[in-house]
């Protein structure tokens, strides 16, 4: 139980440096442009309580599983990582394509493959740190 508790604390705050970069330069302009389109609906800045809590929740369903799968060095859990999140974001993003009108295929696969990158370096946080601990 220690090194899962351990192991979520430190990808929560990799996560956090990691999805700084493509938050700022990426997402957040979407997020202004949608705001204009949507302002009822979306607001300019998003609410990062529920993220927070949302993110903190993937973080311990990631290493959980990771740890579970047997993910215990950087290699390892940067390739779980890139797969886990290809696949658990195309699911989301091509979601909520069929839900809402508001969203661009471009914006989906640009989603998608900035959630892998990410979920290569998230994955090999957590494969690093459950080898360690």
């Amino acid at each position: 139980m220690k090194k899962i508790i351990i192991t979520v604390l430190i990808t929560f705050i990799a996560s956090i440096v990691v999805s700084s970069v493509p938050g700022y330069f990426f997402y957040a302009p979407h997020q202004i442009e949608l705001s204009g389109l949507f302002p009822d609906a979306v607001p300019p800045i998003p609410d990062f309580s529920y993220m927070t809590l949302g993110a903190l929740f993937f973080m311990i369903f990631s290493v959980v599983v990771f740890d579970k799968m047997g993910i215990n060095s950087l290699k390892s859990g940067a390739i779980a990582g890139i797969w886990f999140a290809l696949l658990v974001f195309s699911f989301f993003d091509f979601t909520l394509m069929g839900l809402f009108n508001i969203g661009t295929l471009e914006f989906a696969l640009v989603d998608i493959a900035v959630s892998g990158f990410m979920g290569c370096i998230q994955g090999a946080v957590i494969g690093w740190s459950l080898g360690k601990f």
